[in-house]
């Protein structure tokens, strides 16, 4: 499981940086590497956002650029010395719930797994989604 505070994502195919769109849930879903189910609302902490399922679709190399992940699709920098960047490793399913006012910062939630894993898995990662609660400033 993983929190990322989003203020810039990558142009799709590139490691350029660019500002996070408004409509991060909606890039998500034209990003052309990225298969996404329709979003369904969410309240996370008292905070109402979106969730859907994101998989990465097989698309050619060009769009994986992390050398030391090379089936991870790199999303967005993250400033942060233990995960240089959002990457969404691909062939785990994954749900994605984007909360685009949190104190006015957008944050993307997610947990992955391989999909053999994920059914299994996924409850669990959602009671700690469940028994969040945002605090301090």
């Amino acid at each position: 499981m993983t929190f990322g505070n989003v203020k810039e994502v990558y142009k799709p195919g590139t490691l350029d940086e660019v500002d996070a769109p408004k409509d991060l849930v909606g890039w998500l879903q034209h990003h052309p590497a990225l298969k996404t189910s329709k979003p369904e609302p969410v309240t996370v902490g008292g905070v109402k956002g979106e969730q859907l399922d994101v998989l990465v679709k097989n698309v050619s190399k060009e769009y994986f650029l992390d050398e030391e992940c090379p089936d991870c699709l790199d999303i967005a920098p993250v400033r942060n010395e233990n995960a240089p960047a959002i990457l969404f490793e691909e062939g785990n399913k994954r749900k994605v719930f984007v909360l685009e006012d949190v104190k006015g910062e957008t944050v993307m939630i997610w947990f992955a797994a391989p999909p053999e894993e994920f059914d299994e898995f996924a409850p669990e990662a959602q009671k700690v989604v469940d028994s969040v609660k945002w605090s301090g400033s």
